[in-house]
Formats: structure tokens, C-alpha cells, sequence
């Protein structure tokens, strides 16, 4: 006999949701406010009434069991009877003559009505939705009589229609977790370090723990890091979380899964697209009046669902954006959906980490039980800052202000209130052209406050305003400036000054989101791994990521050190002050490499402003020169790689910027690439910003310029020099162009493998060891 353990509200929500995608999200409520409204609704009832009672209830349908499980939420004592309740918030006006009872909300009251009938041995229960308006908690209820003789129907025709879903996912589920024992590993053999990589992982989601692995270019950490995964599997609740910050980095995981289901392996697998990148219209605009996508996606989301998830395995981007236009949703929320269903999801860090968009189901309810894979962790560090800082501009009130000029009820006032508490920032601007501040001004904060409140009821009341896109836009913005205030502590300033247009910035800016995501590794994830090649110093990243929480493995690289002839020229200094001395010399340098062997060849940049520097002076020479512009798409990005593909009759010489595109997450292979040129140490622009950091890294541990500044300006170099060698036959040169890499406080940073490193003074000694290492190679072959 089948059995299956179904969440009340899973089984409802599937069933009987209806209606349109709406995006006006401030009707929507946080997992805290829902429980607060609850709480306060739950504190007035009497010592006879019960709250949150857990129900589960055994249904047999022929050769199948249903162990039914759900928690009401209130039963309130009427004299010998209990009146049973389920209490749902919302941001919409409750007491408008539009407002109705959901009809999932419904079903769900139905269902508990119908288990605790059953056993109380009772016919008939009085019941009610009780809806909580957040703003103010007022309520309105909806009743319902329900007899146990409707309910048997009703409850039969609902398992009945599940039945059908049900036998698809438990069908998919057998298939897994038997695949999953029989499927081996894809190739014939593992890289070094590889199987040691792939035990740590495995132990570390067996263990629920936090792991940082510093796996070398080339060791295949996209394939370990999933095999290990996929065989510690042995939850339906599992549920792994391939993060990653590039698109390439997506490609490379969904290939590697294509891989293992030749090897026989039956998964289910997606990939999440940002909004904005997937929406079918050419502009986006989620008004269900608007967007036929939006209109009605809730009726035709579970024949969608139910399609996809019958027919496919690997859910791309291209196959969601195929099922979207058939069954005619919105692909973005459609991915959301699905994501419930898969065994894999591969995704951006934010959907993980960013409290502003991160996967609520997953992360804030416990219903899942997450494992994390964070691909290119060095990445972290910055991201995690982002993710917890938010920025508001005085243009954008401005802009808001003539939006929303006809509108009403007005919104003109609250704004011209937000406008005026800025005056005092400005006043002060007028002094210095940077200010911070460890809180931001209280009026200031309640001004925003009360106008995005107005704006919500103003929206309400007008729903098909023509500038109601461009409105809620903006809206958003300053809504995650006040969500983003709950987590300021210690770690926190605010930054106010204008920008290159006069225009005036408030900035809410996290130095350190330690604390959160440690949060999230430690309360909301079941086993945790960082991995990337240059987590150089471990210590640097396990601090800022995890507060020096978690384990730490190290392997050494497969490929021969001898393959990368690795450079320092070391009498050069690169600074800023410096630049202009030192240009012939870099470009002469540069000349040299390209001229040792015909072949493709990178120059990494600090700063496009260095990088134009050095190409106005070597456009007038025979090399096809491909230069990295400041605002590239994916397509050009992906034209750009493609160039180096193919060696033609004169080399190619890219011209890029350290910590760019180009400069990580690509495999250059075999002859697409011969050497590269790294000018300058990359550490980041000395400024305001980045000295709040140094200030504040000093404070707390002592090592300001390191954590600010050479740390990551070094990461950029080790991962810009990674470009040359990517499997065991490649073979290449780099050139590390500053005095500063000759320095013990450098070369503690330099990786294992740069161990073999030569020093270089001049263009004789530079000519000489490219002969000879280039000579070598054609001796070894």
C-alpha cells in the first residue's frame, strides 16, 4: 500500500489557487508580520479558547494512505462548541466591496473542519476566515456552517485531483533516490584532489556543517561539488542550492548535470532568471491588465506545473521560457513555483542570501532543508555587503513627485515631507562633500515611512493609473531602504553625498554582513561550502562570511607548475603617480609577450581609464587588439570569448580589467590562450568608501589595508593568472608588471603553485626566459 505524508497547505495551494499574479507586492506579508497579526489576533482569546493545534488525520483511497497534516489556528469556545478559525493578513482593504475570501483559504478551513470532525466523531462545525488588515489590524470575518456529509465530498474530489500530481512526484521521487545509488562517477578517473574534495562535501551535509574549500583551477569543483551532493540526498525535504554570480557559472553546472544523467542519473533540475532578464514583455510592466502573462496565472499555473515537470528534466532558462509562452505565465513566477518541485536549483547568491528577494519557502519557514553550494565564493565578501545595503536619491522623490502629479488622493504632500527632512543633509553638504553617520535622521526615516504608506492606499484606489509601473518602481526602492533599517547595528553607517550629477544619495551601508550570513549557514541551511580557487587568506574570507566559523580544505592544483611560466616584473611601479613613467615600459612589455609566440594573449588593467591609456598608444601595431568597454551584454561578452577561439595569422591581445568579466569563470583552453599580463597589484580605488572599510576592518581585527584593500586587489590578480592554465596540457605564461609583488607582504599571498616564480628587470631578461620556456614546450611535445 502507497503511502504519502501531504501538508495541508501544500495540497490546497496546488489545488485552488486561483486567479491573477498581482505586483503590487506591499499586498503581500512577511513571514514576521503574518506571525505578528496572528500573535496579536491569538492574545485575546480566552483561556477556553486553543491556538496553533496541531492536526494530522489517515485518509485511505484504494490502494493509497494519505497521512493529512496541518496546524489550525483557532478554536474558539461557544458554549459547548468550538467555532474553528483560520486567521490570514493582508495588506489590502479589507472592508472594500471587492474584497472576497480566497478560495484556497477556503479549502484549507475545509480540510482542518473535516479532520477534527472526524475525530470528535461530529457532524457539523460553525467556522470562520477571520482576515487581519496589517495596517491597522482590523478585521473582517467570513462564515462558514460546514457539514461533515458536504466535507466527505468535498475532500474526496480534492484527493482525488492530487492523486494524479502526487503519483507524478512520488513517481520522480522512487526514480531519484534509485538512480541516485546506481549512477557513477562520469569519467574514467578523478583529478587529484577531486575525491578529497568530493568526501569533505559529502561529510559536510552529513554533518549539517560549514565547509571552505580552496579547490585550484582545473580540479573540476563544479563536477565534485554536485556528485557529492546528489549522493548525500536521501530527503524528499533536501533541496541543493547550486549559488553562483555568473552566467557561465550556470552554464558549466547545468552541463555537468547533463553528464550525469547520461550516466543514468533522474533529477530534476532548474535554473532561476533575474525578472527583469526572462519577462516576455519589452518592457516590464506586471499589471495583469497590462500583461496577459499576469492575467489569470494562478488558473493555468497547475496544468503549467504538472507539463513542465512531466516532460522535462533539465529546466533552463530556454525550457521555462518555452512552457511559459505555451501555457501563457509569467516565466519569472513560474520558475518560483516549480522551484517547490525540483531536486536542484541553480541560482544567483541572492536568491539565498539577500533578505530583500531571498526564497521565503525555503529559507524563513522551515519546510525544506537547503544545502548550499557557493560557487566563485571569493565573490562573497562583496556581494554580502550589497545585499544588506540600500541607497535612495533625491532625483528619484523628484521623479516621483511629477509621476504622481494628477493622482489621487495626493501623495505630493508625504513627499514634499521626505524632500524637506533632507534639507538638513544638504545644509551640511554645503561643508564637506562626504558626511557619515552612524544612524540616519529619525524624520527623515518617518517621512518615508508615512509616504510609502500613502502611496500604497493612493495605488489602491487607483489600480490603472497610467504611471503606476514607473510609481511602484521607485516605490520598491524606498520600501527596501526601511526593510533593510531593521538590520542595522554596528556594522553600519550612513553615507550621505552627491553623485558626479549633483544628485544627493542617503546610503544605509553594511561594512559587514557576517552576522547574517552566518545566520542563514547556521539556522536556515543543512550543510554549507564555499568553494573557490583563491580563498586566499582563508582566514580573511571565514572571517567576513561566517565569523571564523567552519572547516577548512586545501588542494593542491593537478596541473604541473612547470606548465605556467610565472613572472615578476619587479623594478616597475605601476601607482597611480607613477603611471605615466612606467607606460612605455608596460607597453614594451606587453609587445614582448605577443612577439614570443604567436597566439592569443590578455593584458589586465586596474582601471579602463589605464587600459585606454596603454591602448591608444598600441592600436598603431600589427596585433588585433579586443578591448573590454565599460557596459557589455551577455551577447557581446560571449562574441568576445568567442574571438579567442580561433588563431589567426597575427595574435590577438584582449585588453580587459581585473575583476571583470573576463577575468574569471571562463575556461581558456589549449590555444585560446598563451599568457597574460597583469599591470598592477589591483587593489580597489582608494576612496571614502573604501577607507570606511579600512577604518572599520582596523577596528575590528587589526588589519584595515589588508581586509580593504590588498586582499581583494590580490584576488583579482590570482584569478585574472587562473586564465592560463585549465586542464593538463595547457601551457602559458604571466607577468605579474609591479614592484609590489616582489614584497614579502605579497608573495605570503601568492598560491602554492606560484612557488617556481621568476624575477624579471628588464626587456632583455623578458625576451630571454619567453625563448626558453617557449622552446621548451616545443621540445616537449
Amino acid at each position: 500500500m502507497k503511502q504519502y505524508s501531504i501538508g495541508i497547505t501544500d495540497l490546497v495551494s496546488f489545488l485552488f489557487s486561483s486567479g491573477d499574479l498581482s505586483s503590487e507586492t506591499f499586498q503581500n506579508v512577511s513571514l514576521l508580520e503574518g506571525t505578528k497579526a496572528h500573535q496579536y489576533i491569538q492574545d485575546r482569546y480566552t483561556s477556553d479558547d486553543q491556538y496553533e493545534i496541531s492536526i494530522s488525520y489517515m485518509y485511505e483511497i484504494d490502494d493509497i494512505t494519505f497521512f493529512l497534516n496541518g496546524r489550525i489556528d483557532g478554536l474558539i469556545k461557544d458554549g459547548d462548541q468550538y467555532i474553528m478559525e483560520e486567521i490570514k493578513s493582508t495588506r489590502k482593504k479589507i472592508f472594500d466591496d471587492k474584497f472576497m475570501y480566497q478560495n484556497e483559504h477556503l479549502a484549507q478551513l475545509k480540510f482542518y473542519a473535516y479532520m477534527y470532525l472526524k475525530h470528535n466523531q461530529l457532524d457539523f462545525l460553525d467556522t470562520q476566515i477571520k482576515y487581519v488588515q496589517i495596517s491597522d489590524y482590523q478585521t473582517r470575518l467570513f462564515k462558514f456552517s460546514l457539514y461533515l456529509s458536504d466535507l466527505e465530498v468535498f475532500v474526496k474530489q480534492a484527493i482525488d485531483d492530487y492523486i494524479e500530481w502526487i503519483n507524478i512526484l512520488q513517481a520522480h521521487q522512487r526514480a531519484k533516490l534509485e538512480s541516485i545509488k546506481n549512477t557513477t562517477f562520469p569519467f574514467p578517473e578523478y583529478r587529484r584532489g577531486q575525491k578529497q574534495m568530493m568526501a569533505a562535501i559529502y561529510q559536510t551535509i552529513k554533518d549539517q556543517e560549514i565547509l571552505y574549500a580552496i579547490a585550484p583551477t582545473g580540479i573540476g569543483k563544479t563536477m565534485a561539488s554536485l556528485f557529492s551532493s546528489i549522493k548525500a540526498l536521501d530527503s524528499e525535504r533536501q533541496k541543493i542550492f547550486y549559488a553562483t554570480a555568473k552566467t557561465q557559472g550556470k552554464r558549466i553546472a547545468i552541463d555537468s548535470i547533463k553528464l550525469l544523467e547520461e550516466k543514468g542519473l533522474h533529477i530534476k533540475v532548474l535554473e532561476i532568471t533575474a525578472k527583469d532578464s526572462t519577462c516576455f514583455l519589452e518592457k516590464r510592466n506586471c499589471d495583469p491588465e497590462v500583461c496577459p502573462f499576469a492575467k489569470g496565472f494562478f488558473d493555468r499555473l497547475k496544468d503549467a506545473t504538472i507539463d513542465i515537470f512531466s516532460n522535462e528534466s533539465i529546466l533552463d532558462r530556454q525550457t521555462v521560457e518555452k512552457y511559459a509562452r505555451k501555457h501563457e505565465i509569467c516565466p519569472f513566477e513560474y520558475s518560483l513555483y516549480v522551484s517547490y518541485f525540483v531536486d536542484i536549483i541553480i541560482c544567483d547568491y541572492n536568491y539565498i542570501f539577500d533578505p530583500r528577494v531571498h526564497l521565503v519557502r525555503y529559507f524563513d519557514e522551515q519546510n525544506y532543508n537547503p544545502l548550499l553550494l557557493i560557487d566563485e565564493a571569493h565573490n562573497m565578501i562583496s556581494r554580502s555587503r550589497d545585499m544588506y545595503s540600500a541607497i535612495i536619491t533625491k532625483s528619484d522623490l523628484i521623479k516621483l513627485r511629477r509621476l504622481s502629479n494628477k493622482i489621487k488622493p495626493s501623495i505630493k504632500s508625504s513627499i514634499k515631507k521626505v524632500l524637506d527632512s533632507m534639507k538638513n543633509y544638504e545644509e551640511r553638504l554645503a561643508y564637506a562633500y562626504f558626511l557619515s553617520d552612524k544612524d540616519i535622521d529619525p524624520f527623515i526615516f518617518d517621512a518615508i515611512k508615512n509616504m510609502l504608506s500613502k502611496i500604497e492606499n493612493t495605488l489602491k484606489e487607483n489600480p490603472k493609473h497610467a504611471n503606476k509601473t514607473q510609481i511602484l518602481d521607485i516605490y520598491f526602492q524606498f520600501l527596501a531602504f526601511v526593510k533593510i533599517y531593521d538590520f542595522y547595528n554596528d556594522s553600519y553607517v550612513t553615507n550621505i553625498y552627491k553623485d558626479s550629477n549633483e544628485d544627493l544619495l542617503i546610503e544605509l551601508r553594511c561594512l559587514d554582513a557576517s552576522e547574517f550570513i552566518l545566520d542563514t549557514l547556521e539556522n536556515k541551511a543543512y550543510g554549507s561550502t564555499f568553494f573557490s580557487a583563491t580563498l586566499h587568506p582563508i582566514n580573511y574570507y571565514k572571517k567576513l562570511l561566517s565569523q571564523d566559523v567552519g572547516e577548512t580544505l586545501k588542494i593542491k592544483s593537478p596541473f604541473p607548475t612547470e606548465n605556467l611560466n610565472l613572472m615578476l616584473y619587479h623594478n616597475l611601479s605601476t601607482r597611480y603617480k607613477d603611471r605615466e613613467n612606467s607606460l612605455d615600459e608596460v607597453i614594451k612589455t606587453i609587445k614582448e609577450v605577443v612577439a614570443a609566440k604567436k597566439g592569443n594573449y590578455i593584458a589586465f588593467f586596474p582601471s579602463y581609464q589605464y587600459l585606454n591609456q596603454v591602448y591608444d598608444q598600441l592600436n598603431q601595431t600589427d596585433i588585433e587588439i579586443i578591448v573590454q568597454e565599460r557596459h557589455m551584454d551577455q551577447n557581446q561578452r560571449d562574441e568576445t570569448i568567442h574571438l579567442f577561439k580561433s588563431i589567426n595569422e597575427n595574435s590577438k591581445l584582449g585588453l580587459f580589467v581585473m575583476g571583470g568579466m573576463f577575468s574569471e569563470g571562463i575556461d581558456y583552453i589549449g590555444d585560446m590562450l598563451s599568457g597574460v599580463i597583469i599591470v598592477g597589484v589591483g587593489i580597489p580605488m582608494i576612496n571614502e568608501l573604501n577607507n570606511q572599510l579600512k577604518d572599520y576592518y582596523e577596528k575590528q581585527f587589526n588589519k584595515g589595508f589588508d581586509y580593504a584593500y590588498q586582499y581583494p586587489g590580490m584576488n583579482k590578480v590570482i584569478q585574472a593568472v587562473g586564465r592560463v592554465i585549465r586542464t593538463q596540457t595547457d601551457r602559458g605564461v604571466a607577468i605579474l608588471i609591479d614592484d609590489r609583488f616582489d614584497t614579502v607582504y605579497y608573495k605570503k599571498l601568492f598560491p602554492i603553485e606560484w612557488k617556481g616564480y621568476q624575477r624579471i628587470s628588464s626587456q632583455k631578461t623578458l625576451k630571454k626566459a619567453l625563448s626558453i620556456f617557449w622552446e621548451k614546450k616545443k621540445t616537449d611535445q
